[in-house]
C-alpha cells in the first residue's frame, strides 16, 4: 500500500526566508525615508534663511540712507520651521562704496546637526 502525502504550504526554513528578505527591503526603504526627510528639514532651514537676510535687508533699505550704521549688533531668532526653535543669528553691517553709496550685508547663520550653514545678502543703495 502506497501513501502519497501531497506537501501544500510552506516549509519553516522558506517563511523565514521569505520574512528576512522583506526585512532588508523595508530597512532600504525606511532608511531613504528618513535620509529624504532629513535633506527636506535643511531646505526648510536654509529657505528660512533666505527669507530671514532678505527681511533685514529690505529693513535696512528702508530706514533710509543717512540712518544706515556701519554695524549692528547681533540679532538672534527662534525657527520656526516644523517647531525646532532652532537659534537663526544675523549679523547686519554695511560698507561705504563711494562718497553716495553704501553696500549693505546681511549674514545668516543657523546650525544643523553639529554643522553651521550660512547665507549671504547683499544689496548696494545710493543716497540720490
Amino acid at each position: 500500500m502506497t501513501i502519497l502525502i501531497k506537501n501544500r504550504g510552506f516549509t519553516l526554513i522558506e517563511v523565514m526566508v521569505a520574512i528576512v528578505i522583506m526585512m532588508v527591503g523595508l530597512l532600504g526603504l525606511l532608511q531613504s525615508i528618513n535620509i529624504a526627510t532629513e535633506y527636506n528639514l535643511k531646505n526648510h532651514l536654509r529657505d528660512e534663511g533666505v527669507f530671514v537676510g532678505e527681511k533685514y535687508l529690505n529693513e535696512l533699505k528702508g530706514s533710509g540712507y543717512d540712518n544706515i550704521l556701519p554695524t549692528y549688533p547681533l540679532l538672534s531668532t527662534a525657527s520656526k520651521i516644523r517647531g525646532t526653535g532652532k537659534k537663526i543669528y544675523v549679523e547686519r553691517s554695511s560698507t561705504s562704496l563711494a562718497s553716495d553709496t553704501k553696500l549693505l550685508n546681511i549674514v545668516v547663520k543657523w546650525t544643523y546637526k553639529g554643522v553651521t550653514y550660512e547665507n549671504r545678502v547683499s544689496a548696494p543703495i545710493s543716497q540720490k
